[in-house]
C-alpha cells in the first residue's frame, strides 16, 4: 500500500512561487487633507438638474467645503468641458473652468451669455497631463445669468484647428446653491 501526501499552500503547491495578484484595492477618490485621520472626513454628493453639489467635511474640525459642478463629455465619454462654482477663503465666489490638456496653457475659453453682445474670454492658466484650468470671478453679469437660469455658449479652439462648442445650462444651479445653507 502506497500513501502519498500532497501539501498545498493556497492555490500553489509547495515549492511554487506565488505570482503577484492581478487585483488590488481601489483607493478612495476622496483625497484627505494631511492633518485629517481616516474616518474623520466625509464627502456627500447631491445631484440637481444639470449640476452636482459636492461637499467635503472634516468631522473633527466641523468644517465643510462645497462646490457645485457641471461636466460635459463627447461620444467616446472623454471630458470636453467642466466648471465648478466654488468660493475662496474669504467666501468670494468664482468659477473654475476646465478643458482637456490639448487646449494648452494660455488658450482661451469663450463664454457667450444670453442678452450680451460681447463674450467673456477666460484664459487657461495652468495645465497638467489631463486638464487645463482657468478662473472667473462671479460678478454681477454671472449672478444675473445664474438667477435667470440661462444657457451659456462655451467654446474653445484646439491646436488641431477643431473648435469645441456647447451650451451649458445654469438651470439647477440656484437650487444646488440654496441646498448648501
Amino acid at each position: 500500500m502506497c500513501v502519498i501526501f500532497l501539501l498545498v499552500s493556497g492555490p500553489n503547491a509547495v515549492g511554487q512561487e506565488q505570482a503577484p495578484s492581478a487585483y488590488r484595492i481601489k483607493p478612495s477618490e476622496v483625497v484627505l487633507p494631511p492633518d485629517v485621520k481616516l474616518g474623520d472626513y466625509q464627502r456627500t454628493t447631491r445631484p440637481f438638474e444639470n449640476w452636482i453639489l459636492i461637499c467635503d467635511e472634516n468631522l473633527q474640525a466641523r468644517k465643510r467645503v462645497c462646490n457645485i459642478s457641471q461636466s460635459f463629455i463627447d461620444q467616446s465619454q472623454a471630458p470636453v468641458f467642466s466648471w465648478s462654482l466654488a468660493a475662496d477663503e474669504k467666501g468670494k465666489p468664482f468659477m473654475i473652468l476646465r478643458a482637456p490638456s490639448q487646449a494648452g496653457t494660455g488658450s482661451k475659453l469663450s463664454l457667450k451669455f444670453a442678452g450680451r453682445k460681447q463674450p467673456v474670454d477666460v484664459q487657461l492658466q495652468a495645465c497638467d497631463a489631463s486638464v487645463c484650468v482657468g478662473y472667473l470671478p462671479v460678478g454681477p453679469v454671472l449672478r444675473e445669468q445664474i438667477g435667470k437660469e440661462t444657457n451659456v455658449q462655451v467654446s474653445y479652439s484646439l491646436p488641431s484647428g477643431a473648435t469645441v462648442s456647447l451650451d451649458a445650462p445654469f438651470k439647477g444651479l440656484k437650487a444646488a446653491l440654496s441646498a448648501i445653507n
